[in-house]
């Protein structure tokens, strides 16, 4: 997830494969469950192994990975994504939008209460909307909301969002970036919500130990009856992959997400003797390869393009990714009813001789020497750069590789100051979200400075058309379009893994959000 943490400095600066399935009880859970295993029952505790510690418990300032999964428990939006990525009812149970996609109208789900006590009204959801598109905020989501003209309350339970213009990704961005607030409680903390929170989620924060625990409980007053079960949930810091996997397969933890595709084999083994769940989900975020498109030969759409023909994808998968993923384009497989299949792009077949008669009638027909900038704190990353590197040699191209520390990284992102650099993007929940930012002219997180008139064109008619039909096309055409102009080279998307407790049922995986259905989870009869 690191491209995406540089996108949102940049924007401040400016399927499931089930492995396995039955076997042992935990200690977490509860002990006094007389019901069978597929009826959801109140008890236990849920702990689960994090690599990182959460920043803060403000979701409109969360730039890092570890917030969001606490967040998610904590705080609703208006609706939400479920796990086909359509938009479902959160607090709002129903709404209507006008014929010229301009007006959204809310009606809120009724006897919501905040933790602190008293009622959200539609008053609060102004409020929240406001707030994240504050420039004092300085919300690094406030860019999404750009579309936004006002929102009035029409009475305490009916909302109506007006539009500048047609936005069809206005929905998603409301379920991915909206929270909920209550004003009173933020005026109170003046604004700091690092440390205490207020939402009208299924938990509610406990404890918080910094580098070591944060303990959320159960919410007796949730809008949705009966729910949650588990009594408490508790994330536990274990930075250590390997202790994680210890502490899954000793019962300590009963939950963990693993992203190190180096570590999915002992996982496997661990599901298929019936220890662990083991359920890999295949990411909407892609690894890839970034142009500097205003430096010298990769100014030309030619070498960029010829750099596409010259790499072996499946090879920098296999090498990098242990195999654990699948070639991509800018958008996954992950988002099933917009990415098209790989096979449509023509420079995903490895061709050596049309790589260098590209490069040839741009100027170069003997190469040149550049540099990749790559993390080593992600050895993913730098993987792929030492690949991608002796795959350009059969073009006689140069690249360097320049392994560089993280923050340093950061900094010469956001001021686009490297040639070329490997990197990870994505984890979006529609193509507008994945592509306007970061391809048009301007975009806040178009570090690679790229800048193509059909592709902004088609940018904002994916963004103003709301038929489902019409915008595909438009989606359809663009990404065979970006492949070919190719500011950057997308190489593969790698899988989620998620070691479960046996003992824990009724978890459901949302892509882009996959701890918010915790709350509907629950422990099975010992």
């Amino acid at each position: 997830m690191q491209y995406r943490r540089l996108a949102l400095l940049a924007a401040v600066a400016s399927m499931s494969l089930s492995l396995a399935a039955c076997g042992s009880t935990t200690s977490g859970a509860p002990s006094n469950n007389t019901a069978g295993p597929n009826t959801p029952v109140v008890g236990g505790t849920l702990t689960i192994g994090m690599k990182g510690d959460a920043l803060t418990l403000d979701p409109m300032l969360t730039t890092d990975e570890y917030s969001k999964p606490v967040e998610s428990l904590l705080y609703n939006s208006l609706v939400k994504l479920g796990p086909d990525q359509q938009v479902e009812p959160d607090l709002a149970s129903h709404w209507t939008v006008s014929s010229n996609g301009l007006v959204y109208t809310f009606d809120l789900r009724k006897n919501v209460a905040f933790q602190t006590g008293g009622d959200m009204t539609a008053a609060d959801v102004v409020y929240s909307f406001n707030r994240i598109m504050s420039p004092k905020l300085a919300s690094p989501w406030a860019s999404f909301f750009q579309s936004v003209k006002n929102v009035v309350a029409l009475n305490d339970n009916t909302v109506r969002v007006t539009l500048n213009q047609p936005d069809a990704a206005f929905l998603p961005v409301v379920a991915s970036f909206l929270v909920i607030m209550n004003p009173t409680f933020v005026n109170a903390h003046d604004g700091n919500l690092q440390r205490v929170e207020d939402g009208t989620g299924p938990y509610i924060l406990k404890k918080w130990i910094p580098n070591e625990s944060i303990t959320l409980v159960r919410n007796p007053h949730y809008f949705i009856h009966g729910k949650p079960y588990f009594k408490e949930i508790v994330f536990q810091i274990i930075p250590s992959t390997n202790a994680r996997i210890a502490a899954l397969q000793s019962g300590q933890i009963q939950f963990a997400e693993f992203l190190d595709p180096d570590h999915f084999a002992q996982l496997d083994n661990m599901a298929a003797s019936h220890k662990i769940v083991a359920e890999k989900y295949l990411s909407s975020e892609y690894h890839m390869f970034g142009f500097n498109t205003t430096w010298g030969p990769f100014k030309h759409q030619k070498v960029r393009l010829a750099f596409s023909y010259a790499i072996n994808r499946s090879q920098i998968l296999e090498s990098a990714g242990f195999g654990q993923g699948t070639v991509t384009g800018i958008l996954t497989p992950a988002l099933s009813r917009w990415a098209i299949p790989t096979s449509e792009y023509p420079s995903y077949t490895q061709n050596i001789e049309k790589a260098k008669k590209l490069l040839a009638e741009a100027g170069y027909p003997h190469g040149f020497t550049f540099t990749i900038m790559a993390p080593p704190s992600f050895p993913i990353d730098e993987s792929s750069a030492v690949i991608i590197s002796d795959q350009l040699k059969a073009i006689g191209v140069t690249a360097k590789v320049v392994p560089t520390e993280w923050g340093t990284y950061v900094n010469n992102w956001v001021k686009h100051d490297f040639e070329s650099f490997t990197g990870e993007n994505g984890d979006w929940t529609d193509p507008d979200l994945a592509m306007y930012a970061a391809l048009h002219t301007g975009g806040s997180t178009n570090a690679f400075q790229f800048s193509n008139s059909q592709v902004n064109t088609l940018l904002q008619e994916g963004q103003a058309t709301q038929n489902f039909s019409q915008r595909h096309q438009i989606y359809d055409q663009l990404q065979k379009l970006v492949v070919e102009q190719s500011p950057m080279l997308y190489t593969f998307a790698g899988y989620d893994l998620f070691g479960i407790s046996p003992s824990v049922k009724g978890y459901v995986h949302v892509p882009g959000n996959a701890f918010q259905t915790l709350a509907s989870a629950w422990y099975a009869k010992p």
